[in-house]
């Protein structure tokens, strides 16, 4: 298991991103796709700047674990709408060239918000569409992994479904907890369908517990990594238990300034770890 950073949580340009992380003590690093157009001519992540990271990356011995195009989270391929669905499908198709190209081996594919899947439709358009697009990621040598609010147990029958080794969970230890998911049992439930996984907090209030229907997502992240009450120790051990040896990623607040809190965080990882 080996342990990396967003490269949001630690406040980082592309150009600065990775020696930075080498000096927290990373070893890889999650770029962020924040808009369509960062992948066009011109963007942070455009076919100029791709050539410009891997080696950027191999100079400070950093690997780039994945990237996030977190702008799916406005509709992606399990969406009703029809349009909806052949955008995200082209900018799918787009971060496996993308991932490619930057050397990650997953492009995370998150359904949040307004790209949430919604009801057996929505998990019917997400099988389809990921069977479609298997076949790319497969040529590419890139995983799909697909990150939102199902059950372990849905997630793992969209997997098996879909049947190909470039689609699987991209699996947050919090995301589960906000919506009443038991995060140690998640992990057996999935097992090596997890192809990657975000660490991060979540602190009960005391109020109402969140449920898939009414998240409290309000609780990410409100206190640093392991001052919370995601069970750390146990859901590393699961992971280690169903045989687990990729990266976790932190996804964490900021306690005080980035760099200072990502170090916290990655030492409560490897604390937790040991």
């Amino acid at each position: 298991m080996h342990f990396g950073t967003m490269q949001n949580v630690i406040n980082e340009s592309v150009g600065g991103v990775f020696s930075r992380a080498a000096q927290l003590g990373f070893v890889s690093v999650e770029l962020d796709w924040g808009r369509p157009d960062d992948a066009l001519p011109g963007g942070v992540l455009s076919p100029t700047m791709r050539e410009m990271i891997p080696k950027t990356a191999r100079l400070n011995d950093i690997t780039v674990a994945s990237v996030a195009a977190h702008f799916l989270n406005n509709g992606n391929i399990a969406s009703a709408g029809a349009s909806v669905v052949a955008d995200a499908m082209v900018q799918i198709r787009r971060g496996i060239t993308v991932c490619k190209e930057v050397g990650a081996k997953v492009l995370l594919v998150p359904f949040f918000f307004k790209g949430e899947i919604e009801g057996d439709e929505g998990i019917e358009r997400l099988i389809r569409n990921l069977r479609t697009l298997a076949p790319d990621a497969e040529q590419a040598g890139v995983v799909l992994g697909i990150e939102n609010t199902l059950s372990a147990a849905q997630n793992a029958a969209v997997v098996d479904a879909v049947n190909s080794a470039a689609v699987g969970v991209y699996w947050d230890m919090a995301n589960g907890i906000a919506v009443g998911y038991d995060a140690v049992a998640d992990v057996h439930t999935l097992g090596k369908r997890i192809v990657q996984v975000h660490a991060k907090e979540y602190a009960h209030d005391g109020g109402v517990t969140g449920t898939r229907a009414n998240p409290r997502f309000d609780l990410l992240n409100k206190k640093p990594l392991g001052a919370g009450d995601v069970p750390l120790r146990g859901v590393l051990h699961a992971l280690t238990q169903v045989g687990y040896t990729g990266y976790v990623v932190l996804e964490t607040g900021v306690f005080g300034d980035h760099h200072t809190s990502a170090r916290a965080a990655l030492d409560a990882l490897r604390a937790a770890h040991a």
